[in-house]
């Protein structure tokens, strides 16, 4: 499979377009449809929006202006989280025009749950997000759960993970809270600590990328098929496009735009 990047839009307070370090403080960087424009000139690979509002919410309530948005603006593949804690959830955001959707909260409360939405819209379009955190340096990476912004003791990565893949999940995105916004490089002691196990579908990093070697040292690996950055794109010149001509004087296959 050819390597992908991936621009984060972190929708927060209706369609403003914002950026953090670690969640706070906030900082407005633009609106929706500009960013929507700028990333698509840029030749991403793909979009994710992150409905912050909505995160850890049980009431889905996707605003129409952003879906109109988004069937105006995009062309190419583009992904939704927030609020989704339904098939039925799910099923909206696919006919609204998104490809896929990712979810953590209801995986965190109910695991087997996501079972229901990949059978009503297909592991394919099934995402599941896995913010992690390193209590230590060099500690067993543990999941994160951003409502009560603590570890959760009893579940470390690698096995969520598994649980994830079992329960239909057709992507997992592994995000270092640690690292979020920082732009000093992404969590590369879990590409090793990834070694020997086997996970047959798609894995995608997040948190702290910041430079081109940044991505394509982590692309490098055959376990990460896709970077997923915000800050980077924001507060450097770096595009899609600049990123992708590095990692191919790399020798990475890269998916063309």
């Amino acid at each position: 499979m050819k390597k992908r990047i991936i621009p984060s839009i972190l929708l927060r307070g209706g369609t403003n377009v914002s950026i953090s370090q670690k969640f706070t403080p906030w900082r407005t960087v633009g609106a929706l449809a500009q960013q929507l424009r700028l990333h698509v000139s840029r030749e991403c690979d793909e979009l994710l929006i992150i409905n912050t509002d909505l995160a850890g919410s049980s009431k889905f309530n996707c605003p129409q202006r952003l879906l109109k948005l988004v069937r105006q603006e995009v062309n190419i593949p583009i992904a939704y989280a927030g609020g989704i804690s339904s098939p039925a959830d799910a099923a909206a955001c696919i006919n609204a025009g998104f490809d896929k959707i990712y979810v953590t909260a209801m995986f965190l409360d109910n695991p087997s749950s996501v079972a229901a939405i990949a059978s009503a819209i297909g592991t394919q379009s099934t995402g599941i997000c896995l913010p992690y955190s390193r209590s230590t340096f060099g500690s067993i990476p543990t999941i994160w759960d951003y409502r009560i912004s603590s570890i959760r003791d009893n579940m470390n990565l690698f096995d969520t993970m598994g649980l994830a893949v079992a329960v239909g999940a057709g992507e997992l995105l592994l995000y270092n809270v640690d690292l979020d916004g920082s732009l000093q490089g992404l969590d590369l002691p879990l590409l090793a600590e990834l070694e020997n196990r086997s996970f047959r579908i798609p894995l995608l990093m997040a948190g702290g990328a910041g430079a081109t070697e940044h991505f394509s040292s982590a692309l490098n690996n055959s376990y990460i098929q896709g970077i997923v950055a915000g800050s980077i794109f924001s507060l450097t010149q770096e595009t899609p496009s600049t990123i992708r001509s590095h990692c191919k004087q790399s020798n990475i296959a890269m998916r063309n735009p």
